[in-house]
């Protein structure tokens, strides 16, 4: 039991990794505030 907690954790870490960096990429990515403000919320809205 112990050990499918740790991989849980260790999945949902990863994910929330992967959408921290996907979200960075799509700041750098933006030109101006705004767009970027509607590219995240349309992403998190998913």
């Amino acid at each position: 039991m112990n050990e499918e907690m740790d991989a849980c954790k260790l999945i949902k870490d990863l994910a929330e990794e992967n959408q921290t960096r996907k979200i960075l990429e799509m700041i750098n990515d933006c030109k101006s505030l705004e767009e970027a403000k509607v590219k995240i919320k349309a992403l998190l809205n998913k």
